[in-house]
């Protein structure tokens, strides 16, 4: 059974399903490709925090509400589970302190701007993790940052902190540096999950199936299965998820390669 552990697909909350009936599309599509599992993730921004933490209840219970009874009125076959991804922000503590945002009852689903990251991120991860929360780096691929510093990424995995890709990184539908980051933290065994982080059914679509054949392909079907059915459940249930140290360095170039870029500039 594969677990989607992270979908925007709670109508009317962020930028995901836009209202009940692409949220019914959504849900039809994972169960068409064989997720048994849904770990709805709604963004939570700071900007979202500041109308009230109330507000944000609201919206979430809501959309559960709407979600379940759509699984029950058309007989869909899974589970869900919601949580939320969550923007590093400076209310990160009122956050942990006063919403239902994990997954399960010690992950938390965090992401960081796509154009900066913060400089005290090492402080940061081990604040979070005083609380007895362990972060989930949410898409560390896209990151710009990252993209083009890796090894920065490097220390907060070797922190023991799992990474979640994108399954549109990897299958390229999220531009080339993307996709690139994608395979270099797979081929550094730095992956630990994949989600579709789908927010519709075009552009940012349900990818699960695709995803799972594309890791089968590669890197065979224990692989694809860790990624997809393995780690996810362990985390719902609360489980450590192996997360090994890593070496993020770029890999050295060759005198063929340095001559060829002293042959392009």
């Amino acid at each position: 059974m594969m677990i989607d552990i992270h979908n925007h697909m709670l109508p009317a909350v962020d930028d995901g399903a836009k209202n009940v009936d692409m949220a019914l599309s959504m849900l039809q599509e994972a169960v068409k490709q064989g997720v048994g599992h849904l770990v709805l993730t709604p963004h939570l921004y700071e900007a979202d925090i500041i109308k009230g933490t109330g507000d944000w209840k609201s919206k979430i219970e809501a959309g559960k509400r709407t979600i379940l009874a759509l699984l029950a009125e058309h007989n869909l076959p899974v589970k869900v589970t919601v949580a939320a991804e969550v923007r590093y922000q400076d209310m990160l503590p009122i956050i942990l302190e006063e919403l239902d945002v994990l997954i399960g009852d010690k992950y938390l689903l965090l992401e960081f701007a796509f154009h900066s990251v913060p400089n005290n991120l090492e402080r940061i991860i081990y604040d979070i993790t005083r609380k007895g929360v362990i972060p989930i780096i949410a898409h560390p691929e896209r990151i710009k940052p990252w993209q083009r510093e890796p090894q920065r990424l490097e220390e907060l995995i070797n922190m023991g902190c799992p990474t979640q890709v994108d399954i549109g990184s990897f299958l390229g539908t999220l531009g080339p540096n993307t996709e690139k980051l994608a395979n270099f933290l797979f081929d550094r065994d730095a992956v630990h999950l994949v989600g579709s982080d789908s927010h519709n059914l075009e552009s940012r679509a349900v990818y699960s199936k695709p995803g799972y054949d594309w890791l089968t392909e590669r890197y065979g079907i224990e692989y694809a299965d860790l990624l997809l059915s393995i780690n996810p459940g362990k985390i719902l249930k609360g489980e450590a998820v192996e997360v090994y140290p890593v070496d993020l360095s770029p890999p050295k170039s060759s005198w063929k390669d340095k001559l060829l870029n002293i042959i392009k500039s």
